[in-house]
């Protein structure tokens, strides 16, 4: 299709994607955390927030999730850039939602707001070494960076089979990254839904469309790493990478709900008592089955 169409492609599926996203988030009440509602049909005014942050942070939250999803192959040719490093490239170009959280929270300069970029600040340093070490397994056996391959390797056998503790790992820390139930603290009524209560009108409708696009690109790469992107039998590989994203989401989200709500203290706990250890075992792991032969070849 090349690189114009597979582009084209890959911004209708992030609109499918962020649609989706927030009738699934709707049908199953979750209106907490990063689905809660927002004041799509006015604007708030903040007379100390600061003229160019504040509204910043939504472009540059909305400008992450898009750029990540150029990376995400929904076919063998069907892919917005198809980089040789575009796994690396997806982990630091997803994160601008946290910048975008950052230029909102203490651009609004209430007290809600700067306590809620502070903690999801906390959060970020909570999920990334264990999230990167669930893409270093698959990264591994792929041998590869890039996106398209790391699905191709998985003809054979798909990762989950191979790494299900890696997959395990990358729904929980999925979970924190995309701020859902149980690790929405940062976003929480405590604290008056933190820097989300703070904005409205077309700010409010960007972090909408940002953050229930970053759950999309997050449970798409899921996909590509564990469950072998667009391949299967019988169907066009576009609807197995689309099935594959949303049936990920859905068990994320049902997942979040069975758990009670975590403060930031108890991820980083769980961090570093449990997720890291767990993401270290999954490589030694995985390295044994290489060294075994086991796995794509």
């Amino acid at each position: 299709m090349g690189v114009v169409g597979g582009a084209f492609f890959t911004l209708l599926a992030l609109v499918v994607g962020v649609a989706f996203t927030f009738w699934l988030e709707r049908a199953l009440t979750l209106a907490v955390g990063a689905a809660q509602s927002l004041k799509l049909s006015e604007d708030v005014v903040l007379t100390h927030a600061d003229r160019w942050m504040y509204p910043a942070g939504p472009i540059s939250a909305l400008f992450g999730v898009t750029v990540a999803a150029a990376v995400l192959p929904f076919g063998p040719r069907l892919i917005g850039a198809d980089l040789g490093i575009g796994a690396f490239y997806f982990i630091v170009v997803v994160d601008f939602v946290v910048l975008g959280v950052a230029l909102s929270g203490w651009g609004a300069g209430t007290r809600n707001a700067v306590e809620s970029f502070y903690r999801i600040t906390a959060q970020l340093v909570s999920y990334v070494i264990p999230l990167g070490l669930a893409y270093v397994g698959a990264l591994m056996m792929a041998a590869s960076l890039s996106t398209t391959q790391i699905v191709e390797a998985q003809r054979d056998v798909w990762f989950i089979v191979l790494q299900p503790l890696g997959f395990i790992l990358y729904l929980v820390t999925g979970l924190m990254q995309a701020y859902r139930a149980p690790f929405y603290e940062p976003l929480s009524e405590h604290l008056g839904g933190g820097f989300l209560n703070f904005v409205g009108g077309w700010k409010a409708l960007m972090w909408r469309a940002a953050l229930a696009g970053l759950l999309f690109v997050i449970s798409a790469m899921g996909a590509v790493l564990y469950l072998g992107g667009w391949l299967g039998p019988w169907l066009p590989p576009p609807v197995w990478m689309l099935l594959k994203t949303f049936a990920l989401m859905t068990l994320m989200l049902w997942l979040g709900r069975r758990f009670k709500p975590l403060s930031t203290a108890q991820m980083l706990s769980l961090s570093w008592r449990i997720l890291i250890p767990a993401g270290l075992l999954n490589v030694l792991v995985v390295g044994g089955l290489i060294l075994a032969g086991v796995g794509p070849q």
